[in-house]
């Protein structure tokens, strides 16, 4: 045919298609002019599409100005990421189309997640020379890509900027805040939200918990936990999520599990939230009893949850109830057991080791202890509380050259036991009037009785505890253990210490910990 309108190529191609001659189609297809509709109908209708096909169709999007077709065909695409976002944006800029508001939203978002500053800064400028920094959406979109980038100054100049604000604006500057590390901002940007009468949402409650588990201070989180059940989200999955870590990282681990109790909806992350807080806590029978409560709620556990129990039973010495965690996880569910939960079941394993290590000291066996640590390290070998319970023991049997040895092979394989550095005075009549005498043979140091006797006073459990500092990162010896019981009678109150991985809760003379 000498002229072949749009109409011929339409039946030929569709001819060809009724047949499944898809070569054939493909080819005239190829050959004809590119109307727009065409391509589409010939797209939709390809049984396998290639990243050759969505490239072309999308191109054909942007070269006819089809901005919202070509954007929602990219959120189509099976497989993508950031880089090819920003591939797009930019070729749709090239290409001469006029983004609206919408699409640079994404753009700015695809150049935050790909940390893309030069782009997201040309796409800044287009959105000042269009106007388009009156949305409000899309100066949010700005201050969340400048925060990404950790330029958070911007990210305020931005907000400051903006000429209307809503919660969209402020739970981004917010969010920013959080992920520079600016906390104590954070937190008073959330008050300014509360105080300017904009309800903020549950990104913003969860931006502002983040902030307190950050510092750490219980009482500005049960602020934040008031205005949420203010607002009635107090018992919202997504936010209870957040409740039940703040309360463990401020070490509350009983409101943790109130707020878990209250929560109308649990998912997986709020189930395993809990029962790794347990862990930490050292509640080893309430993180037993929730998997038993998941398991008949017909909840199906993940590979987080073997990981928390396994923690659970380390810490308290379960050995049988670790074994039997694991082996219900390799007979009853499909999870893929990983490294991470055999080095869990390793160290479930290797806390016997260190229990016994511990227990020669109180009986003065240093040669089962020897052997005791050098099993324990065949297993962590870069565990340093076997290496200085096992130096410690050496100290109290005056055996300074071993002590020596232990803290230089220390010393060698990288092996730091931060020391700590703070002030105690105040408890020590009263311990004395209770009748607690320190236990010299616990002073790993080669000095007189006196000296030995007056340093057990500066360990620095206890001078965390005389300055209500919570967070210690060293491994509690037994001396510290009967002081710090003694102390929690003394002042009657509750007493949490923090080590490097879990808190011990001292109440009533009873360590959560059970003693291990």
């Amino acid at each position: 045919m000498p002229v072949r309108d749009a109409i011929c190529w339409n039946t030929m191609i569709q001819g060809c298609l009724d047949c499944g001659d898809l070569i054939t189609a493909e080819e005239l297809f190829s050959e004809m002019p590119e109307p727009i509709e065409l391509a589409e109908r010939f797209f939709n209708h390809m049984p396998v599409r290639d990243l050759a096909a969505w490239n072309a169709m999308f191109h054909g999007y942007c070269a006819n100005a089809r901005v919202d077709d070509a954007v929602k065909l990219f959120e189509q695409m099976p497989s993508r990421n950031s880089e090819e976002a920003l591939i797009v944006f930019e070729r749709m800029f090239k290409s001469g189309v006029v983004p609206d508001p919408s699409t640079l939203t994404r753009a700015l978002s695809a150049s935050a997640i790909a940390l893309s500053l030069p782009l997201g800064v040309q796409i800044h400028a287009h959105v000042f020379k269009s106007g388009f920094c009156l949305s409000v959406f899309v100066c949010a979109s700005l201050t969340m890509f400048y925060a990404n980038c950790k330029r958070i100054e911007k990210a305020t100049q931005v907000f400051n900027e903006a000429v209307y604000r809503n919660v969209v604006i402020c739970t981004a500057l917010l969010t920013g805040y959080n992920l520079n590390g600016r906390n104590e901002d954070g937190l008073k940007e959330f008050s300014d939200i509360m105080r300017i009468s904009v309800l903020p949402n549950q990104s913003s409650f969860v931006s502002a918990l983040n902030s307190c588990c950050s510092l750490e201070p219980l009482d500005r989180g049960k602020v934040v936990h008031a205005s949420a059940v203010k607002l009635q989200l107090g018992s919202d999955v997504f936010v209870g999520n957040y409740l039940v870590v703040m309360y463990n990282k401020c070490g509350a681990i009983d409101d943790a599990v109130v707020v878990f109790k209250r929560l109308r909806e649990k998912n997986i992350v709020t189930w395993n939230a809990t029962i790794c807080r347990c862990a930490q806590h050292s509640r080893r029978m309430w993180a037993t009893e929730l998997f038993s409560q998941m398991i008949r709620g017909l909840v199906q556990p993940d590979e987080i949850t073997l990981t928390g129990l396994l923690s659970s039973c380390s810490h308290s010495r379960m050995l049988q109830k670790g074994r039997c965690f694991f082996r219900y996880f390799i007979e009853n569910t499909s999870i893929e057991l990983k490294h991470e939960h055999y080095a869990c079941m390793v160290d479930v394993l290797g806390r016997l080791w260190l229990a016994l290590l511990s227990s020669c000291r109180m009986h003065s066996n240093l040669d089962l202890a020897e052997r005791a640590a050098n099993y324990f390290l065949d297993l962590e070998s870069h565990c340093s509380a076997a290496y200085v319970l096992l130096s410690n023991f050496y100290a109290s049997a005056n055996r300074w050259g071993d002590v020596s040895q232990s803290r230089v092979t220390m010393r060698d394989k990288g092996i730091v036991k931060q020391p700590g550095r703070i002030w105690l005075d105040r408890l020590k009549m009263k311990l004395k009037k209770l009748g607690y005498v320190p236990d010299k043979m616990f002073s790993p140091h080669d000095v007189v009785d006196k000296w030995k006797e007056e340093s057990s006073f500066y360990h620095s459990e206890r001078l965390a505890i005389a300055f209500a500092l919570i967070s210690i990162n060293l491994r509690t010896c037994w001396d510290c253990h009967s002081a710090i019981k003694l102390i929690e009678k003394i002042v009657d109150h509750e007493i949490v210490v923090r080590n490097s991985s879990r808190f011990h809760h001292f109440r009533s003379g009873i360590r959560s910990c059970g003693d291990h």
